[in-house]
């Protein structure tokens, strides 16, 4: 998961870079020097995006144990929720 959030990261500072230039209406490449750049700054950010989403995860769970509720699972966002019940129509 790691290398490919690293790997999203990166495209999205190339991209970020690139759009950049297209909206200034200047060469794409007219600082060439700043794709690696944002490319390398993106893939960090990406590299450590998975951590920080555990950590939070972590004091969401330590914070509903508190208020004695159950406690988030990777994915989930609405844990009391039964989304089948939800999606089930009454004829």
């Amino acid at each position: 998961m790691t290398l490919f959030t690293t790997f999203v990261g990166a495209t999205s500072g190339i991209l970020l870079q690139l759009y950049s230039n297209g909206v200034r209406k200047l060469p794409y490449l007219r600082q060439p020097w700043l794709l690696p750049t944002f490319a390398i700054i993106g893939g960090y950010v990406g590299h450590k995006y998975p951590k920080l989403e555990a950590e939070l995860r972590e004091d969401v769970n330590q914070i509903r144990a508190r208020r004695g509720l159950g406690p988030l699972r990777d994915g989930q966002s609405m844990p009391d929720v039964d989304f089948s019940k939800l999606m089930k129509t009454e004829e």
